[in-house]
């Protein structure tokens, strides 16, 4: 098929590929983690976000610290914990973060990432320079969008049955190391700020504004209450 242009046949432009694409296609997947030493508040956190977001509408999924499901199968963990068992838990965190983005979820909040999981193995089994590169790689190839680092804020530590709650020396330890791994392989985090509140609503707040404000959540808002949308129909 030709068209005349300027008296001459020509062949009618073909539109460029991008603008056959539709406007809607999804971004990918947006990642959170919150990382820290154990009895932070970490799981709870993680779906008081979590909840926060599904009510804007979003698709999100949430899972808890995998060596708390490792526990209840037999796996040691904290001061007995082997290399193994550590792989274990390791593996498994990848692959819950791989099903978020494979499911084609919005947006997965982890309780914990790939390095905070690496302390613990480091700790007790050593230093292992293959294992840091490949995670190093992983996160590269399936980035975190955000990393928040819960600070220790009192003396008190979060009893979940599973870390060891009266072993402060252990906990203190693990924040020690994180800190230093996130510094030598040059992890971009942001640390929360001291919270003013007992239950430290205001971080859950802070993170949900800023993953709304990521994803484009001004449509998720809320929408509302039916006597509001009917008393403004009236008005006008």
């Amino acid at each position: 098929m030709y068209i005349i242009l300027n008296n001459k046949f020509a062949r009618p432009r073909r539109p460029h590929w991008r603008h056959l694409m539709p406007t809607n296609l999804k971004r990918r997947l947006y990642k959170i983690a919150l990382i820290s030493t154990h009895g932070t508040g970490k799981t709870t956190l993680c779906f008081e976000v979590a909840a926060e977001l599904k009510k804007r509408g979003l698709k999100v999924k949430v899972f808890s610290e995998i060596a708390a499901s490792a526990y209840e199968q037999g796996i040691p963990i904290n001061e007995n914990t082997t290399m193994p068992a550590q792989m274990y838990i390791l593996m498994q965190h990848i692959t819950e973060e791989l099903r978020a983005a494979i499911r084609n979820y919005q947006v997965v909040v982890c309780d914990r990432s790939v390095f905070d999981n690496l302390v613990y193995m480091e700790r007790r089994c050593g230093g292992n320079p293959f294992i840091r590169e490949f995670l190093q790689g992983y996160a590269e190839k399936f980035p975190y969008d955000v990393i928040y680092k819960l600070p220790m804020v009192d003396d008190k530590m979060t009893d979940d049955g599973i870390r060891e709650a009266k072993n402060k020396e252990f906990q203190v330890d693990i924040s020690t190391r994180l800190d230093a791994l996130l510094e030598e392989m040059r992890i971009p985090h942001r640390t929360l700020p001291a919270p003013v509140s007992e239950l430290r609503k205001e971080w859950a707040d802070l993170i949900v504004k800023e993953t709304l404000a990521a994803v484009g959540g001004a449509a998720h808002e809320k929408t509302a209450p039916a006597e509001h949308k009917a008393a403004g129909a009236a008005a006008r």
